[in-house]
């Protein structure tokens, strides 16, 4: 059973897999080789299966094809080898879309004779030609995306001990200064506060998106409402970055942005005032003005790309915990629990997390999740379960 989540930066996916001895060897002969699967955060759905979690940048389509985990997946029947002439002609059936970017009303191939895979998002003629070149698999549209993260939450809540985590606290003025930020850079798995929710989650808010966020408030697996929204979204953190640098990957493109130096990017308070602002208790180097050192073109091009994206980072991350915190600031809910990608970037979300209790007046406290970017995804398998359809599929 394959389940995808076709966002616009990645495919995420969840590949369902019998729990046998076979399946535990090949993973284990695997382990070290995997470029995509995410092999420690493989999650037991129940005795009988695992679910396998991984996503593809749609840049790195060729190296993924090219990869031992293209290889463990056909082996275990994720990716279909129909023979050459079934192959050609539903490729030829499918060309005509290669381009085609609006929303399908209906699967192009949903009357055609080859299995199918589960999706939520948008579905265009463009990347169904994708999905079916990778997998060979037609597409079939489950569930709302929101719902789904909702359930994925709530099954990990309840089936995984100590889930979720926070990152130690620094003032603000520690982050959003000019320079290199020797603290984002060095955050690692030790540095995670591991919480467990479990019964005292409900209510709490959520901050979700791709391309903007979103923010609910979930008093429940079943009610949910939502209360803002944001224009600005990973989506348009990865754009600005990708102007930058021509990356393919973002993952990349965040690292190394925490090694940039925004000083010559950002205005600080010294700039302004030739010093600190003893008035407001404002230390000299506290950013003052996002990219105001290159408003003149002369000063833009003195500037290194991972500088570029030091500031940006900066700049969205504070912008993300801003406006949520705003948003959610009449709920009188303390949680926040983070989902969509924060491109695995512990200093992101370390911005966005004292940036979110800045704003609110330390009333809202913002939560992540190792399965933060495939919430959607288990919630799929959780809800198909309960719904009997991972009885005998492909």
């Amino acid at each position: 059973m394959l389940v995808i989540n076709i966002s616009p930066l990645y495919l995420k996916c969840g590949a369902l897999l019998s729990n046998s001895d076979s399946l535990i060897k090949d993973l284990e002969n695997y382990k070290e080789k995997f470029k995509y699967i995410i092999s420690n955060l493989d999650l037991d759905y129940n005795k009988s299966n695992k679910l396998i979690l991984f996503e593809i940048n749609y840049l790195q389509i060729d190296d993924f094809t090219k990869s031992p985990d293209f290889e463990f997946l056909s082996n275990h029947k994720i990716i279909n080898n129909l023979n050459l002439e079934e192959k050609q002609a539903l490729e030829n059936n499918l060309l005509e879309y290669k381009e085609n970017n609006n929303i399908l009303s209906e699967p192009i191939l949903k009357n055609k004779d080859i299995p199918k895979c589960y999706y939520c998002g948008e579905l265009t003629g463009k990347k169904e030609y994708i999905i079916f070149k990778i997998f060979q698999k037609k597409c079939e549209k489950y569930g709302d995306i929101t719902q789904l993260t909702i359930s994925g939450i709530d099954y990990i809540n309840n089936n995984l001990e100590n889930s979720f985590y926070d990152l130690p606290n620094e003032p603000i003025s520690n982050l959003v200064i000019l320079g290199k930020h020797e603290k984002l850079v060095d955050l690692t798995e030790k540095n995670k506060n591991k919480i467990s929710l479990k019964n005292k989650i409900y209510p709490y808010l959520l901050t979700t998106g791709e391309e903007g966020i979103s923010i609910y408030r979930v008093d429940s697996i079943n009610s949910y409402k939502k209360i803002g929204n944001n224009v600005m979204g990973p989506t348009s953190l990865w754009s600005l970055l990708n102007l930058t640098g021509n990356y393919e990957d973002p993952k990349l493109a965040l690292k190394e942005a925490l090694n940039g130096n925004n000083e010559l990017i950002d205005l600080s308070v010294g700039d302004i005032y030739g010093g600190d602002y003893g008035g407001a208790s404002l230390c000299s180097d506290l950013i003052a003005s996002s990219f105001s050192k290159v408003s003149h073109s002369d000063n833009a091009k003195n500037v290194d790309t991972k500088d570029i994206g030091k500031a940006l980072l900066i700049f969205y991350g504070v912008t993300y915990g801003q406006v949520s915190a705003l948003i959610s600031s009449d709920e009188k809910i303390e949680r926040n629990i983070i989902s969509g990608n924060t491109f695995g970037s512990l200093g992101l979300m370390q911005i966005i997390q004292i940036s979110l209790g800045l704003y609110s007046g330390n009333t809202i406290g913002a939560f992540f999740n190792d399965y933060s970017n495939y919430y959607e995804i288990v919630g799929m398998i959780f809800e198909m379960g309960k719904n009997g359809l991972l009885e005998n599929n492909n």
